[in-house]
């Protein structure tokens, strides 16, 4: 499958690195207290991400054949995590994910001459079957606690 969207393919974007991290480890507790809102929401099968809205935190939610959709605040503030989802994380669809576990993938990027990084929480969601249907992301860069990067 090609997970890939010609919309979202900001020119020069190269991914350096995506390096798990332990969401409840790395979050400030806001994020913590919304992943368990998260996974205690009603209904598994739908992405949830009303629970997951925070502030200066954008997202989207993604389907398995690549429909994306629920942007917020909107589509454009959500590109390159669109892009680092569909073009290097996700290249060949979300069908890896096996469970509904939350991942918190630190993205080191470089795009033209700006070198970046981004913490995007995925947040995959169930089918009736339990099959994975979709993932929720999250930009939760800001809401990372600062002794986790310190050098």
């Amino acid at each position: 499958m090609d997970f890939s969207d010609k919309k979202h393919n900001p020119v020069g974007l190269i991914l350096h690195s995506a390096e798990e991290i332990e969401p409840e480890r790395a979050c400030k507790q806001e994020v913590v207290d919304a992943i368990a809102a998260w996974r205690s929401r009603p209904d598994h099968k739908l992405p949830g991400l009303d629970m997951l809205r925070l502030e200066r935190c954008p997202h989207f939610s993604i389907s398995y054949d690549g429909e994306a959709k629920d942007y917020w605040p909107d589509e454009m503030q959500n590109d390159i995590s669109e892009t680092l989802v569909r073009g290097f994380l996700f290249h060949d669809g979300i069908c890896k994910l096996t469970d509904e576990r939350v991942h918190l993938l630190h993205c080191r990027y470089s795009m033209m001459a700006i070198s970046d990084s981004d913490c995007l929480l995925v947040c995959p969601y169930l089918t009736e079957r339990g099959n994975i249907s979709g993932i929720g992301v999250v930009l939760v860069t800001h809401k990372i606690r600062e002794s986790v990067f310190a050098r």
